[in-house]
C-alpha cells in the first residue's frame, strides 16, 4: 500500500497560474522565489528585446523579462507584478499582469500540441484545469534563451 500512495504523490504537480495579456499561464513552483508588486526598472542599454532592465531585490541585482515579448504575445495590459524565479543559480524576474493562485495537477492532465513547434521550445504543454487551458511554461527552457 505505502508503493501506491508514493506513486499518486509522484504524480502531483503543483505549478503558479498567471495571468498574462489576458491568458494563463503556468510554472513550476520549485523555481518562483517569491511574487512582488513591480519596483522601480533600471533600464539598460544595448540589452536584448525582452529584457525590461534591472531591480534592485534586497540589495541584489536582477534582471527583469517582459515574457510578453519573449513569447511574442501582445500585452497592452498593465504588468503590475514580477514573478522572481531562481533556474539553476540564475534569479530573475517576470513581468506578469497577475498572479492567481497554486494549482495542483496532474501529469495525465498535461497535453502537447501536435503541430507547434515553437511553442514547444518553451513549454511543457496544456493544462487542462477545471474548465480552463492554461500554458505550461518551461521555466529552465525560458531561462536558456
Amino acid at each position: 500500500m505505502p508503493d501506491e500512495e508514493n506513486i499518486v504523490l509522484e504524480d502531483i504537480l503543483e505549478v503558479l497560474d498567471f495571468e498574462l495579456s489576458n491568458r494563463d499561464f503556468a510554472i513550476d513552483v520549485d523555481f518562483v522565489e517569491m511574487v512582488i508588486e513591480r519596483p522601480d526598472i533600471t533600464y539598460v542599454p544595448k540589452a536584448p528585446y525582452f529584457v525590461k532592465g534591472v531591480m534592485n531585490l534586497r540589495g541584489r541585482i536582477v534582471t527583469v523579462i517582459d515574457l510578453s515579448a519573449l513569447l511574442d504575445i501582445e500585452n497592452n495590459s498593465d504588468q503590475s507584478k514580477i514573478l522572481v524565479l531562481k533556474v539553476k543559480d540564475i534569479e530573475v524576474g517576470f513581468l506578469v499582469n497577475n498572479v492567481k493562485e497554486v494549482i495542483r495537477i496532474t501529469k495525465e492532465s498535461i497535453d502537447k500540441p501536435l503541430n507547434s513547434e515553437d511553442v514547444n521550445k518553451k513549454t511543457k504543454g496544456i493544462i487542462k484545469y477545471k474548465n480552463r487551458l492554461i500554458l505550461y511554461l518551461d521555466a529552465e527552457k525560458i531561462i536558456e534563451i
